[in-house]
């Protein structure tokens, strides 16, 4: 349970204060002489240009993320090698890993979890995180 600081709830009440006196006031005055169907067209319209927007970041975002994951080379490693480190980072405190049965687990998936193991560590160590 978070506690709320003295000035988030100064504004939650100047918010609902705010709110309270718009719903007091005549539509007319709310609507400033305009129609609700202009307002509403403008409303959609700014709700449309936010959404894409919106998607334009999340598209920049993602291309990032797949030229980065092209960038980083994989590290080659033997299946021992990488069966030896899982089993040691299956003991370490600062990973929650679920007992698994290394011997039992296909080489690709050995091979994928070394991987992002080693990614984990690598963005643990990094300045700034």
């Amino acid at each position: 349970m978070s506690t709320r600081s003295r000035y988030e709830i100064q504004l939650d009440q100047l918010l609902e204060a705010c709110f309270d006196e718009l719903r007091q006031m005549p539509d007319q005055e709310v609507l400033a002489g305009e129609s609700a169907a202009e307002v509403r067209a403008r409303a959609d319209s700014r709700l449309a240009r936010a959404t894409q927007e919106a998607g334009r970041r999340r598209l920049i975002a993602a291309r990032a993320e797949v030229a980065r994951d092209r960038t980083r080379t994989p590290i080659a490693v033997s299946i021992a090698e990488a069966r030896a480190y899982i089993a040691r980072i299956i003991q370490n405190a600062n990973y929650t890993l679920a007992a698994r049965q290394l011997e039992e687990m296909p080489e690709e998936e050995i091979l994928r979890l070394y991987d992002q193991l080693r990614e984990l560590e690598d963005q643990n160590s990094s300045p700034g995180q």
